[in-house]
């Protein structure tokens, strides 16, 4: 096995950021290289959904429709009964097939006569655990409700210990509040931003070169963005740069932040021609928009 395979072929990796920014999912790719008639793994089941490309040869996949493992003993890692598994549904993947396995279904593979070469494509699902937990830490920079201190003796104290779900009543109401989980959405934005590629800088300073009202320009693709606000300005985010302007910048950042077609960089709205001229001159420097032919 291969792990991360994404991290060392660049197209690869902007196939997976391209259903990162799709599915809102984390994705990484793992290569299996299998010896002509012998069994990778034994049954077992992944806590996330897989796409499996088959690449070079064939493999004949087993899968127990009906055994599904539920999440909570997924958490648990819970063994699979092979005993009790129910006859599988054989699927033979040949060169070029797509087979999609969702999260706790039980399957095993095996390769046919020939070598067999397939790409797993592991998509990870943030759950509502996930979100919860990163609202609880949004919530802990604001709200010292968080940080309340257990009281002394409370394991040994039944009362003491039955009161303990007062002091969680109040944080659990504020985690039902918008911006608790706007703030906790934010945070899983920040992890798919942080996920994104884009040319290396530098290599876009010949682009830059000449830039005018009328240039042609477009965001990078695969490339997935952000901005934020705040009162001394507007950061647009995305990979593991950031491009910060006045607030008066905020709707041009908004727009090249959701664009996915080309347009010229007088469309560029709520700027001055010089404004207009000069963001998308930084903005291709740093990778995020690309210069195309007038």
């Amino acid at each position: 096995m291969l792990e991360s395979v994404q991290r060392y072929v660049r197209a690869l990796a902007a196939l997976l950021h391209s259903i990162e920014i799709e599915l809102n999912y984390a994705a990484q790719a793992n290569a299996y290289i299998t010896r002509p008639e012998s069994q990778g793994f034994v049954c077992h089941y992944d806590d996330h959904d897989a796409l499996i490309l088959q690449i070079r040869g064939s493999k004949i996949w087993h899968i127990y429709d009906g055994a599904d493992v539920a999440p909570h003993r997924m958490t648990r890692r819970d063994p699979v009964d092979s005993s009790a598994l129910p006859p599988p549904t054989d699927v033979r993947l040949e060169t070029g097939d797509l087979l999609y396995i969702p999260r706790g279904r039980v399957h095993a593979a095996e390769a046919t006569s020939e070598v067999s070469v397939h790409l797993t494509l592991g998509l990870q699902a943030p759950t509502l655990l996930m979100l919860v937990t990163r609202a609880l830490n949004a919530l802990s920079y604001s709200d010292d409700r968080v940080h309340a201190q257990l009281p002394a003796g409370y394991l040994n104290d039944p009362a003491t210990r039955s009161g303990l779900g007062a002091l969680v009543h109040g944080v659990a109401d504020a985690l039902e509040e918008p911006a608790t989980i706007a703030a906790g959405l934010d945070s899983l934005d920040d992890d798919l931003v942080r996920r994104g590629l884009s040319p290396t800088v530098g290599q876009t300073f010949s682009e830059a070169v000449g830039i005018d009202n009328l240039s042609r320009v477009m965001k990078y693709q695969p490339l997935y963005s952000r901005v934020t606000e705040k009162p001394d300005g507007v950061t647009l985010h995305f990979a593991q740069l950031t491009v910060k302007a006045a607030p008066d910048h905020n709707d041009a950042l908004q727009f090249v932040s959701k664009s996915t077609a080309p347009f010229r960089v007088c469309d560029l709205p709520g700027l001055s021609a010089a404004q207009q001229t000069e963001l998308a001159r930084s903005l291709i420097v740093s990778g995020f928009l690309v210069r195309l032919p007038d």
